[in-house]
């Protein structure tokens, strides 16, 4: 999904028909601290028009309704949240934030209004001889799809709990770390929670070697461990597996203007059993993470985001699923307080085994192709108020058409409070 802030311009122009906006310079962005601890305050309201908040197919030809059927709505949301930032010593530095997001829907409101929540806690301490320690939580509980494969929205919630040191000392060569998570994810809903309660364990390290002083080439390994929590039920299959990641990556400056983080690896996945209906129980794929970012000059930022990993599944032949994303996003800060970007995403999710189509009896091999554009333009009123508009289109070609296709725009503005 894109996050945008936008503006609406028609009332920012500086003609004698817009309406003035003067009076607000009097207002500054305030400071606000208690000894050494800020606190920033922000609020956020938006006004949004889905045309397919379901992500259904259109009807069928012969009246058959999926899901519902299309249905469009108009969905306020209200975003309060606050974050604390306690630095002390210049060696250690505490985080904290949490976030309250309502969505209230004018169709189908029983069954769609939701309120978000989520909230973090980060620690990290500076050390002598290049020694950096970090540690942290972060919570949601929300009801937006966790990957690509869901549409519906079901309650859930996540936790991860993480920790790592880091050595990277600033007039050596050498570089590494070690680091360990623990993610547990729950829904609600006895029939999803069946499919995807689950918690997570990642734990590994890092060497790498500074070929310039802001440029770092390494190699890294993790081991990785799923566990379904919910035990089985009489023809339900096995979903626990244990991982092995391996990945070569360049990270700082990879190129002149060019920033960020470019990575490729491979992993390795052990079921526990092989799967019912399937055959994949070992599985070996590319991995790809990339996040790279281009400033041809200081107003403009172009964002690259490349990845290719395996997905958790909730297909009956299929434990997991292969997502491959690619990501370009384009900001460029104009004059006069107003900025604007673009946002263009394909991502591709194939399927190993082959599976049943709906209720046909037939089987097929599926793979999804997703599209996504968007637009927004930004105005800045204060250093502390912005306003906007967006627009985003999404949607997805699956060779199960029937099932799984679905095209939705999303038009929103808004208006945003920082502190």
């Amino acid at each position: 999904m894109i996050r945008v802030i936008a503006v609406l311009p028609v009332l920012l122009a500086s003609s004698a028909q817009a309406v003035s906006l003067d009076w607000l310079t009097q207002y500054k962005k305030p400071n606000i601290h208690w000894g050494q601890l800020a606190l920033h305050p922000h609020y956020r309201l938006t006004e949004v028009y889905d045309s397919n908040i379901y992500l259904v197919p259109r009807d069928q030809p012969n009246n058959v309704i999926v899901g519902g059927g299309v249905r469009g709505s108009w969905i306020t949301k209200n975003e309060l949240g606050l974050e604390l930032e306690l630095p002390w010593r210049k060696l250690h530095n505490l985080t904290a934030g949490y976030v309250a997001e309502s969505h209230n829907y004018t169709t189908d409101a029983s069954a769609n209004d939701t309120v978000n929540q989520a909230a973090h806690v980060d620690y990290a301490y500076a050390g002598a001889y290049g020694l950096t320690f970090r540690a942290g939580d972060r919570y949601l509980n929300t009801r937006d799809q966790a990957f690509s494969q869901l549409v519906s929205r079901d309650r859930r919630w996540s936790n991860t709990a993480y920790a790592g040191l880091d050595y990277d000392q600033k007039n050596g060569n050498m570089a590494g770390g070690v680091d360990a998570s623990h993610t547990v994810n729950k829904y609600l809903g006895d029939a999803i929670g069946r499919q995807l309660n689950r918690y997570s364990q990642r734990f590994g390290f890092n060497v790498g070697y500074k070929v310039q002083p802001q440029t770092k080439v390494y190699a890294s390994y993790h081991r990785g461990i799923t566990h379904y929590s919910v035990g089985r039920a009489v023809g339900e299959q096995d979903k626990n597996s244990k991982s092995h990641d391996f990945g070569l990556g360049v990270a700082g400056v990879v190129a002149p203007k060019v920033t960020g983080r470019a990575e490729a690896g491979l992993s390795y996945r052990e079921y526990d059993e092989a799967p019912l209906g399937g055959v994949t129980r070992v599985t070996r794929n590319m991995t790809v993470t990339t996040d790279l970012t281009w400033k041809p000059q200081d107003r403009t930022d172009v964002i690259l985001t490349l990845s290719r990993g395996l997905q958790e599944s909730i297909s009956a032949s299929n434990r997991f699923y292969i997502s491959n994303s690619a990501i370009l996003d384009v900001k460029h800060r104009l004059p006069r307080k107003f900025s604007v970007g673009l946002n263009a995403a394909f991502g591709l999710d194939k399927y190993p085994d082959t599976q049943f189509i709906g209720t046909t009896g037939a089987r097929g091999d599926r793979r999804d192709d997703i599209y996504q554009g968007g637009a927004w333009i930004e105005y800045d009123i204060q250093a502390w108020l912005s306003t906007g508009l967006s627009h985003v289109y999404r949607e997805r070609n699956s060779t199960f058409t029937s099932q799984f296709n679905y095209e939705d725009h999303q038009t929103a503005w808004n208006l945003a409070l920082k502190f």
